[in-house]
């Protein structure tokens, strides 16, 4: 007779593999050097059984976090029967499971009494990863090979035993010490995981914990699909549009989406989108499903859907990507930016689910928009790769709710954080001189986005390189996040950079400027997000409220939300605002 799982035990066994996966992303944030990992969180720890699948994760950057387990896959293909105990295997290639060739992941089997049981992962962004450039991105990539350093897998360690030749040849392509420390850490924090989960197979046994552990992902799965079958079965389009290749800064991409929902099935069909681009910015499979799977994450939190992360949650979604389109290029296209078309993916996804599912979406999101910037620190006379995520536009509203502030990139929704300020002039050799709210900068609606930031710092680092990341910079062609339902869309980013001499240079879209004369400031706007129905609907409090702290103009409160402030700021005029509204 067919032993049955203990949902109590189930439940337990869930929680403490989760506090596992935790453990090991708090080992990787406080033993790593690069700022990258230890300030903003761009990373990863993720726990699965012998199979691949998934147990728990902890995840700082979702985009990495859903697409580490690709990777696996192909690993256990690669190393069958080849497995040891002890061995670490590095892997970061996008033709082979990866998500972005910058995004490395390590791999740690785990046996237990001679038996291959489970898997630790950690992965994440290093500030190097080899390429023409410092920092990995480059415009002008053309190829894989001119943009990183490619690792298929391969063992660090083998049977615990370090593969000196193998090491070395890792670190002989990056540029900076930090990355093969970093790598360390990854290691460290996998091996905190593996003896972690050996106590829990020691105290229960494999067999109770592989039964139980299974019940959560049936249990994940069936609650999932219940969720689904409330959806109004149909098919779905929807797009949006990628302004400049970082080769041509007037093309112009579609990503198209084809939502099929059935019963308690759901398919993302991105057939249509246009065909991949000359440049870097194509997106891998693992990657694009990393982005769709967001987006059901929210859809799924919109409706007080509480589901552990697991192998479960996601076997109701199909993906197609057609080979050769932006979200599938053929080898040996380019692809760093790839992450960062997150935003274009989950926006297709929500304009195309608004009609269906008003009250799940939320408006357009104001699209990424950082820098990386490599140069020589004059204090150390080190090399310096840091990302400014610090420069965060505004989420688009929802039904009932406004956008959160300033809360920045989708693929890393309200998780991977902004860098300390001070963090940022220790670490780098610039100096932040301004940030805060972007006045005006939200999408007007009843429901109305999330603001944006303006921020300026000024750079002191010598022969310094840097290359915008993102995009719906002011530009031809360049298109804003939209609202729904009557928003008003947000506002779109610019990027201006003020030289010591007095000329100033608006930077576009994935371009990369070099060099950047010392003393330079660089000064960004970021965009807001959509707005959420009608905003003459608003109420009237709320927007004097944001009149009175600075945020919404006086003169924006009249012509767009039909609100009259009084003088000096004393409240709003009732019969002026309904005489406006009428």
């Amino acid at each position: 007779m067919t032993a049955v799982a203990d949902p109590i035990l189930a439940s337990v066994l869930q929680r403490r593999i989760q506090a596992i996966s935790k453990e090991m992303a708090t080992v990787l944030m406080r033993s790593s050097r690069s700022p990258i990992f230890n300030e903003i969180g761009d990373l990863v720890t993720v726990v699965f059984d012998r199979d691949g699948r998934t147990l728990a994760q902890t995840e700082y950057a979702s985009i990495i976090a859903n697409g580490a387990q690709p990777p696996l896959a192909h690993i256990i293909r690669t190393f069958a029967g080849d497995l040891a105990d002890g061995d670490v295997i590095l892997h970061n290639d996008v033709y082979t499971g990866g998500n972005q060739n910058a995004d490395v992941g390590v791999f740690v089997p785990i046996f237990h009494k001679g038996e291959l049981v489970a898997w630790t992962a950690s992965k994440g962004h290093v500030a190097d990863i080899g390429g023409m450039t410092a920092g990995g991105y480059d415009p002008n990539a053309r190829e894989v090979w001119q943009e990183a350093f490619r690792i298929p897998p391969l063992k660090l360690y083998d049977a615990g035993v370090l593969r000196r030749d193998v090491w070395d040849l890792v670190c002989a392509n990056i540029r900076l010490d930090i990355v093969t420390e970093d790598i360390r850490s990854m290691i460290g924090a996998c091996t905190i995981g593996k003896r972690r989960l050996l106590e829990v197979f020691e105290r229960y046994g494999v067999e109770v914990v592989d039964r139980h552990m299974g019940y959560v992902i049936e249990a994940s799965e069936r609650q999932v699909r219940a969720e689904i079958e409330r959806w109004p079965d149909g098919v779905y389009t929807g797009e949006s549009w990628m302004v400049s290749d970082g080769l041509d800064p007037t093309a112009c991409y579609r990503i198209a989406v084809r939502i099929t929902v059935a019963g308690s099935e759901i398919t993302f069909d991105f057939s249509e989108t246009d065909d991949q681009a000359p440049g870097f910015t194509n997106m891998p499979p693992a990657s694009a499903t990393g982005a769709i799977r967001i987006a059901f994450l929210m859809l799924l939190n919109a409706a007080g859907v509480d589901v552990p992360t697991n192998h479960g949650l996601f076997e109701p979604i199909t993906t197609v990507f057609r080979e050769g389109s932006l979200l599938n290029p053929r080898f040996p296209a380019s692809t760093i930016f790839g992450n960062q078309m997150c935003d274009e993916v989950l926006e297709a996804i929500f304009m195309a689910l608004a009609p269906a599912l008003p009250d799940r979406v939320t408006a357009g999101w104001n699209q990424l928009l950082c820098t990386v910037l490599a140069c020589i620190d004059p204090r150390t006379r080190a090399q310096s790769v840091t990302l400014t995520i610090f420069q965060r536009g505004g989420p688009g509203a929802m039904q009932g709710a406004d956008g959160f502030d300033a809360l920045g990139f989708t693929g890393t929704p309200g998780s991977m954080r902004s860098p300390d300020m001070e963090m940022f002039e220790l670490s780098s050799p610039h100096e932040m001189l301004e940030y805060e709210y972007l006045p005006d900068s939200a999408g007007a609606g009843e429901w109305r986005g999330g603001y944006g930031t303006r921020s300026r710092w000024r750079c002191y680092g010598e022969d310094e390189l840097g290359v915008t990341i993102g995009d719906d910079v002011r530009a031809e062609g360049a298109q804003p996040a939209p609202g729904l339902f009557g928003g008003e869309p947000g506002g779109l980013n610019e990027l201006t950079l003020r030289f010591p001499d007095g000329s100033v240079r608006q930077w576009g879209s994935k371009e990369i400027i070099y060099p950047i004369p010392v003393g330079t400031v660089c000064e960004s706007l970021n965009g807001g997000g959509g707005g959420y129905g009608d905003p003459k609907r608003r109420d009237p409090v709320k927007v004097f409220e944001e009149v009175r702290d600075g945020l919404c103009s006086r003169e924006r409160a009249r012509e767009v939300y039909g609100v009259e402030i009084e003088p000096e700021l004393g409240g709003w005029d009732q019969a002026a605002t309904e005489r406006l509204r009428a």
